[in-house]
């Protein structure tokens, strides 16, 4: 399962003085920079996140979807269909947290994730 790097998500561990008379926190790492690869190689077309498959792509369909629905008119199959799409991409989401970095501008974007 792909994780981030442990410099991602290490907290400060106490660090003591040269003199050893005070302990002082220690710097944190600078977290690892993450590639694409880094989360899913080459050739991989999906992997486990937060214990949901996530399919690669999720992202870029998802936003492909949230600008599609700005052109499409409500009622419609074509709106619907694409609704149902950012629906059921809504877990994959999710499981990579990505609302947790992102917020979602659209309110009728935003109205069918909070369904």
């Amino acid at each position: 399962m792909p994780t981030l790097p442990a410099s991602a998500t290490s907290d400060a561990q106490p660090q003591e003085n040269p003199d050893r008379t005070t302990s002082v926190p220690a710097t944190p790492p600078a977290p690892a920079a993450l590639t694409p690869q880094d989360v899913l190689a080459d050739g991989q077309e999906h992997a486990e996140f937060n214990g949901v498959l996530v399919r690669k792509g999720s992202i870029a369909a998802f936003i492909g979807n949230a600008k599609a629905l700005e052109n499409l008119e409500p009622g419609t199959s074509e709106h619907e269909a694409v609704a149902q799409q950012i629906r059921d991409l809504k877990p994959a989401l999710d499981a990579l947290e990505l609302f947790d970095v992102v917020e979602i501008k659209n309110p009728d974007v935003a109205a069918l994730l909070a369904s």
